[in-house]
């Protein structure tokens, strides 16, 4: 376990040791991070609408209405129709077949 601890001592003198910061806010572009108000470059809210009031509201119907649980697998418990809804809308939207919704861009 020496080995370990002079690892890290090591990562801490070369300035490349990691902590996780405190952030108290909700997501947006200028979070708070450790009580400093800090530009973000690295969020996955690319339209920045994770705040938006009908985005949440719609958020919240939804729960309200199909619970938050992912359940499992699409082939397992069923393919949810507002899954199915979205799809078809999208795929009219851009004029295409079909489209796929994956839960994550690493999945896509």
């Amino acid at each position: 376990m020496d080995h370990l601890a002079k690892a890290l001592d090591q990562l801490r003198e070369d300035n490349l040791y990691r902590t996780r910061k405190l952030n108290s806010t909700a997501q947006n572009v200028e979070p708070i991070i450790n009580g400093q108000k800090v530009l973000s470059f690295c969020s996955n809210d690319y339209l920045g609408l994770a705040n938006h009031p009908k985005v949440i509201e719609r958020f919240v119907n939804a729960a309200n209405e199909s619970g938050v649980g992912t359940g499992a697998s699409h082939l397992i418990t069923g393919h949810h129709e507002s899954h199915n809804a979205l799809e078809e809308e999208l795929a009219e939207f851009i004029g295409c077949e079909q489209v796929l919704l994956f839960s994550t861009g690493y999945m896509a």
